[in-house]
């Protein structure tokens, strides 16, 4: 039976999505908070996802900063001053990713 709780539907809906793809685990997360920063008008360093705390150690961030670049969701680009450093962009591909994500949320909640 389908519950009429929209809450219960988002957290099934979230714990479905989040199932579906182990590799893909905490990637969605980063892309969020990439997205956020974006309207914020910041640009994401690989520094800021370790430093915030939420995402893991630095070897986790870079796990997932890897995977996501892999898959095309995002990009990494080199300063122009400095060769260390480096911004993450949502790809073309990543807002799509988002934009998908957010209007299947829409119907499960309106479901």
């Amino acid at each position: 039976m389908k519950s009429k709780n929209p809450y219960v539907r988002l957290l099934n809906f979230m714990r479905a999505a989040n199932n579906e793809d182990s590799g893909f685990s905490g990637c969605e997360e980063v892309m969020a908070y990439m997205h956020e920063a974006n309207a914020l008008g910041k640009v994401v360093k690989i520094t800021d996802l370790v430093q915030s705390l939420q995402f893991g150690t630095g070897p986790t961030v870079h796990r997932k900063v890897t995977e996501l670049q892999e898959r095309g969701l995002i990009e990494i680009k080199r300063s122009a001053t400095d060769g260390r450093a480096k911004s993450l962009v949502l790809s073309d591909s990543g807002m799509k990713h988002l934009d998908s994500r957010s209007k299947s949320m829409k119907t499960v909640l309106q479901g």
